[in-house]
């Protein structure tokens, strides 16, 4: 799980946890907790993959602050999120784009942890 803080034009979530995704693209958050941070839900002309399914959502906009109180990290701004149109009991993934962009993530499957450093840019 990836401890964040989300907001968007001033309104800040509680600290949540989302799944951290190799296998998904994005970041895909719940219907009730775009809702909540008041996100302008766009309607994609495009759906969503998820396992023997697809599924229409929105997109919009949001900034993610990863860690907990103490150690957070500069905020990922403007990220692009996908929004399932149908409210479910879903949780917040966090994908490639753009978790693994900025940090360098290692899983350590014996021990069923996963660590994460932010990558150096200005050398790429």
């Amino acid at each position: 799980m990836l401890p964040a803080i989300l907001e968007w034009r001033g309104k800040r979530s509680r600290p949540v946890e989302g799944i951290l995704d190799s296998g998904s693209d994005g970041v895909v958050l719940p219907l009730s907790m775009a809702r909540y941070m008041d996100l302008d839900l766009v309607e994609k002309k495009t759906t969503m993959r998820v396992v023997g399914a697809k599924i229409a959502c929105y997109c919009a906009k949001v900034n993610i602050i990863i860690g907990r109180a103490g150690n957070l990290r500069s905020p990922l701004e403007n990220v692009e999120v996908t929004v399932p149109k149908e409210e479910d009991d879903s949780p917040i993934l966090f994908g490639r784009n753009p978790i693994f962009e900025y940090y360098t993530i290692t899983f350590h499957e014996k021990e069923k942890r996963y660590s994460m450093e932010p990558c150096d840019h200005e050398q790429e």
